[in-house]
This record gives C-alpha cells, structure tokens and sequence, in this order.
C-alpha cells in the first residue's frame, strides 16, 4: 500500500469535501494498493475515509485473494444469494458512509453505484482528477523508470523498421513491436499499426490490412517498465511517398517539435497547444487536427495532465506527457510524431530519442 499517496488523497478529498473515496479495480487500484483484482459484474472497491481508514468490499468469491494480498486490511465480504444493495447498505451504514458524499475512480461501474447510491443515499460524485494529481508530479525514481520504458519503445522502433515490408499484416507488425519490447525488458506491451487509409483513424483498432507498395505505415505502441508506460507514435512509408504526403509529414513535425520548445517549467498549457496547433491551422489542414496535443503518462497511458486549451493550469517539474500533433484526414491518410516529455531539474527533456526524419523502407 502507498501510504503517503493515500495519505495525499485524504488531504485532498477533505479539501473537496468528500466524506470518502472508492476505487474499483483498475490501474488506479493497481497504484495505490499494487495490485488490482479481475473485475465483473459483482460490486467490490477499495474504500478510503477522510479520517485515513481504509477497508475493502467484496463478493464472497474474491474475498480470499484479496485477504491474501492485502494482509491486514479490513475485508467485508457480500454473498452472491444476498441483495447486493441491502447487504452493501448495511457495510457502509456500519462504517458511518450511508448519506455521505464519496468520490469514484475511472472504472467505478454506474450500475452498481446507482443503485448503492439510492438505497444509502449517498451522493457519488467524480474523484477522477483527485487519483490524477497525487501523482502528477512524478519522482526521480519515477522519471528514471519513464526513461527506461521509452528507450524500450525505442529499441523496438528501430528493430520494427527493418521488418516491414509488403505482404505483411498489420497484426504482424504489431506482433513484432510487442515481442521486441518484451524482448528489450518491457512489460505489458501495447499498440496501433495501421496501414494505408487506416492510419486516418486515430485509435484503429483492426488488424488485417496486408501492407502494399507504397502505403503509408502509423506506429503508437509502448509498454510499461516498472509500473510506467512509454509511448510514441512514429510513420513508416513503404517503398516511397508522394508529395503531398510528404508535405502533411513535414507539417507534423514542425509542429511536434514546436511544441516540445513551448514546453518548459512555468509554461501555460494552453499556449502550448495553440503553437502547435497553429502550424497545421495555419497550413490548411485545421479541420483534420481533430483532437488535444498531449496527454499525461506515467502508472497509466493516460493521466493527467492534458495538453490542451482547456486544461489551463501551468507545467510544474516532474509533469510528464506527450506532445502529439496529428494530421487525419478520413478515410485517406493520418500522420503523428509522438514523443514523451518530461519537465526535469536540468530543464525540458525529450525522452524518446527516435529520430523525426522521414523513414522508407
């Protein structure tokens, strides 16, 4: 268990004027208490009370696992025969939480916490961005780790250049990506490869494009090292590119390393993703940067904090996010250069280190 995390996010539910909060299983559960249980329909979480006391709520057929993982804790158990919202009821009624305001995490399932909510009468309400800042700022440890995983990404970008080729499916490549980062010291490898008109959606989620002669090759991929993710997001051009693409490619990393420069300690987030954003604005392409320039990376893929015009606070040191302009233009084509950046004691550092010059193969 971390206690100083969970001793931070005390502070900042009383700061909010929640009474408690509930974590269900997840990477934010897997954080706080370094594991996390496999999650169904069956109501369990992990709850903490702002005056620091914890325990844990579960279906009868978990309660043994968790007992064993979590030595110590307070474990209240329902069974499956039971009224779930009677029995969980009474368990909260008995830790003084029935008519209370308790916060939820990422995964806290609606339909269960609908109908917790109406019979104690408790006001559930998003704790999300609570779970986001007590780690926002990353330590040196942390930041070592963020380094080590992205130099893995790394490594599997330079195997993963000499492997594609015509003929190859998309699930190859990513195949290939994934063994190489486990290959390299990686944990839980993850990606995107999309080919062709399928580099155009910005999460693709298929797999079966078998690469032409001159297609058009989208990496994202990353993996853990330690508990932290890396990613980064890098083109591929089989067998040459014509012009235009050429053109959109050159526009996306202007504005990718534009970006990375408007990136330092004190910087106004929103400043930020305008200089980038004005380079493909400005070259006629503002319709088909259709999302924020970054986000946050560090014990999940995503956290906070966002890079983009709404989220308007300042970078702090040890802040770690992406910076990731893309150009796509539906059902045609889609580019992005992605790296990590991390705002450090010696300044703003790049810790992808691939290169950004246009790759064929």
């Amino acid at each position: 268990m971390r206690k100083n995390f969970i001793d931070k996010l005390v502070s900042l539910m009383k700061s909010e004027g929640m009474d408690a909060v509930l974590v269900c299983p997840s990477e934010e559960m897997n954080f706080l208490l370094g594991f996390s249980p496999m999650m169904c329909e069956r109501f369990q979480g992990f709850f903490i009370k702002s005056d620091g006391n914890a325990f844990y709520l579960c279906n009868l057929l978990y309660k043994g696992e968790l007992a064993n993982h979590f030595s110590g804790m307070k474990i209240y158990d329902w069974f499956d025969g039971d009224f779930m919202p009677e029995a969980v009821f009474k368990i909260l009624e008995k830790e003084g939480l029935t008519g209370k305001t308790i916060g939820v995490n990422s995964t806290a399932p609606a339909f269960n916490i609908l109908d917790i909510g109406f019979k104690a009468n408790i006001k559930f309400v998003n704790a999300k961005p609570l779970l986001e800042e007590i780690r926002i700022i990353k330590t040196a440890e942390e930041l070592e780790n963020l380094r080590t995983s992205s130099s893995i990404a790394d490594k599997a970008f330079s195997e993963v250049i000499k492997f594609i080729k015509p003929g190859l499916k998309e699930s190859d490549i990513k195949d290939f990506l994934c063994a190489s980062m486990i290959k390299n010291g990686g944990c839980n490898p993850e990606g995107i490869v999309a080919t062709g008109p399928n580099s155009s959606y910005g999460h693709y989620m298929g797999s079966d494009r078998v690469v032409e002669s001159h297609d058009v090759v989208l990496l994202d991929f990353g993996c853990t090292y330690n508990g932290m993710y890396s990613d980064i997001s890098r083109m591929v051009f089989v067998g040459g590119i014509n012009t235009e693409n050429i053109k959109i490619y050159e526009i996306c990393r202007r504005a990718t390393e534009a970006g990375e420069a408007a990136a330092f300690e004190g910087a106004y987030i929103p400043d930020i993703d305008k200089t980038s954003r004005d380079i493909i604005d400005n070259a006629g392409y503002k319709e088909y940067f259709d999302h924020r320039l970054g986000h946050g990376i560090g014990y999940m893929i995503h956290e906070a904090p966002d890079i983009k015009a709404s989220n308007t606070r300042k970078l702090e040191k040890g802040m770690c996010f992406s910076i990731e302009p893309g150009i796509n233009i539906p059902g045609k084509i889609g580019m992005r250069i992605e790296d990590i950046v991390a705002i450090t004691d010696a300044g703003t550092e790049i810790l992808n280190k691939s290169t950004h010059e246009l790759i064929i193969v």
